[in-house]
């Protein structure tokens, strides 16, 4: 996958002749403009507006897609658009079929997976993955509780069962 940047823009190399445009973000990962997850899906972005309509239900804003986003142009200016999450991408793959969906969903799942792998977009490792927490050792026994249980073991009348315990607490 390449990358050029223009005004925090990443054009990204989805297939051989087609490349669409990536926005970092930094509570999203990256958001695409409607415009681009079209040409992604080999539809308009009309289509994508009518799937938004169509599936309102599903596609939610600020998980699937953020409305009247400003992305600036540099000299030539700004505009404002829908741009898609990550999330919106992959849930408006469920909505439309066709060859180029399919290839543009297998991009936007290696894409996702890279970064849940703590790579960047291009899949460079960006940090370690956080290291699960060593297991805890609650049941330790220590000297104090092991008095405690003893003095409870001497109660039971039953002679075997009170061997049993001694024997299983190593004494």
């Amino acid at each position: 996958m390449s990358n050029e940047s223009k005004a925090g823009r990443l054009s990204m190399q989805v297939t051989d002749g087609l490349a669409v445009a990536v926005y970092p973000n930094h509570v999203h990962e990256f958001l695409i403009p409607t415009k681009e997850v079209g040409l992604g899906y080999g539809v308009t972005a009309y289509t994508i507006r009518l799937h938004k309509k169509r599936h309102s239900k599903e596609l939610i804003e600020g998980k699937h897609f953020l409305s009247s986003v400003t992305i600036s142009n540099g000299a030539k200016g700004s505009s404002r658009g829908t741009m898609w999450t990550k999330r919106g991408i992959v849930r408006l793959g469920f909505f439309i079929k066709s060859e180029r969906a399919k290839l543009f969903r297998d991009w936007a799942e290696d894409l996702i997976i890279k970064v849940d792998e703590h790579k960047d977009l291009f899949g460079q490792l960006t940090s370690k993955p956080p290291q699960l927490p060593s297991k805890r050792n609650h049941n330790r026994l220590t000297q104090a509780r092991l008095v405690d249980l003893m003095a409870d073991v001497v109660r039971i009348e039953n002679t075997q069962i009170r061997l049993s315990i001694t024997k299983k607490l190593g004494l």
